[in-house]
């Protein structure tokens, strides 16, 4: 057995992308420590900046101090990030701000009617034009907004234009998914929403300033969480970690799968419950069916959950996976791909991947299609392979974790 490893990790990255764009939008001085360090929040960083937020860098923290944004002098590039230009999208419409975002080109091939649809009937000016969004000058009424869409990127950038309508938006959800955004306004304003069963209701409002710590990154830990589970005598402790209720489907189907997993020391902090994750190794998880609300509760995690269904006893059924085609890459062809030429037996069909768990896999050509949870999630079957692997692009887990391999050598050694 190894000396159990205690591991911190940097700020969760859906929160650290509202942290910045609520900050940038509230009265006074915010200070946020532990933010995320990878390129995605950067993006915002950089964008926030050109629409006149000071965001100031000072040892460990980032201070902002901006209470409302401006016309950008050029176009906003989001990179790769979906959570900034959807959300900011929805901010710059509410705060009435004339903007262009666009990113590259996964980014901008992925599906933006699901925004541009309800911030129209809100009273946007907004279009997706020559691969940009083109936000202009416009007011938003508010109203009674459906989303029929599984997206929390979606829900929050309908939220953020709704704190600069000139009336209360009723926003309708179709479906429950991640509510950072609902907590940290909630944090920032007694009266600036409402959520109960489905119903939200965002009233128009000034934001006061907030010092905020950002919970480790729950998708992050959950790479570490699947190589602990696979590396025989591998034990670690990631500590104050988010453990929001709807960021945790990947750990609750581990657990199902007799993984040895404890949650412990858990308290509320900023508006966030966080708490420390203990992981031993488990000899040969058991395979389960994965429902499709499963899955909405853990999109970003399938590809590292079909990696430890290859190495687990039985069949693994992931149902609802039509949204993975949506994300960075078209996901289920990327994992189905790089699983069969590793000598798993998987196989899709519309709505749903079948695998077959086996002892071994091998090393081959690995293609990450330079999407970052799939290189992460490859990168981890590689090291519990046969042979030597070749992967084509790791850089792109720079995206959202660029010490990646720093906290997967400090499991192994």
């Amino acid at each position: 057995m190894m000396k159990n490893k205690t591991i911190v990790l940097s700020g969760d990255k859906s929160i650290s992308h509202r942290a910045l764009m609520v900050s940038s939008i509230s009265k006074g001085v915010n200070r946020i420590t532990n933010l995320c360090n990878g390129r995605d929040v950067a993006s915002t960083i950089s964008c926030l900046r050109l629409c006149g937020a000071k965001i100031e860098r000072r040892a460990k923290s980032y201070v902002i101090s901006t209470s409302r944004l401006s016309k950008p002098a050029e176009p906003l590039d989001c990179g790769n990030s979906g959570t900034t230009i959807r959300l900011l999208s929805g901010l710059l419409a509410g705060q009435g701000v004339e903007a262009t975002l666009y990113g590259d080109d996964s980014l901008m091939n992925r599906p933006m009617g699901r925004i541009i649809n309800p911030l129209s009937k809100m009273g946007a000016k907004i279009e997706n034009r020559d691969n940009k969004i083109i936000v202009k000058r416009a007011s938003i009424k508010g109203g009674n907004i459906d989303n029929n869409t599984s997206s929390a990127q979606v829900k929050s950038s309908i939220i953020l234009a709704g704190l600069g309508a000139k009336n209360k938006t009723i926003l309708n959800e179709s479906y429950d998914s991640r509510d950072h955004t609902e907590r940290m306004l909630n944090y920032h304003s007694a009266h600036s929403i409402y959520a109960n069963e489905g119903r939200i209701l965002i009233n128009p409002s000034d934001l006061s300033s907030k010092d905020l710590e950002i919970p480790g990154d729950i998708s992050k830990a959950s790479f570490l969480i699947a190589y602990a589970c696979l590396l025989k005598g591998a034990s670690i402790t990631l500590k104050n970690v988010s453990i929001n209720p709807y960021r945790i489907g990947f750990i609750r189907t581990l657990i199902k799968m007799e993984a040895d997993i404890a949650i412990d020391n858990k308290k509320n902090k900023y508006g966030e419950p966080i708490g420390d994750i203990h992981v031993k190794y488990s000899s040969r998880l058991k395979n389960i069916r994965v429902t499709a609300q499963n899955v909405r509760d853990m999109i970003d995690e399938i590809p590292i959950l079909a990696v430890v269904a290859s190495f687990s006893k039985g069949v693994m059924i992931i149902d609802g996976v039509s949204e993975l085609k949506l994300k960075e890459s078209d996901r289920v062809f990327s994992i189905t791909s790089n699983l069969r030429s590793m000598g798993v037996d998987i196989r899709e069909s519309k709505e749903s991947i079948m695998i077959k768990g086996q002892i071994n896999l091998y090393n081959t050509n690995i293609k990450t299609f330079s999407d970052h949870r799939i290189a992460m999630a490859f990168y981890i079957a590689s090291l519990l392979a046969k042979r030597t692997a070749k992967i084509d692009d790791l850089d792109c887990i720079d995206i959202s974790f660029p010490d990646f391999f720093d906290k997967i050598r400090e499991i192994s050694l």
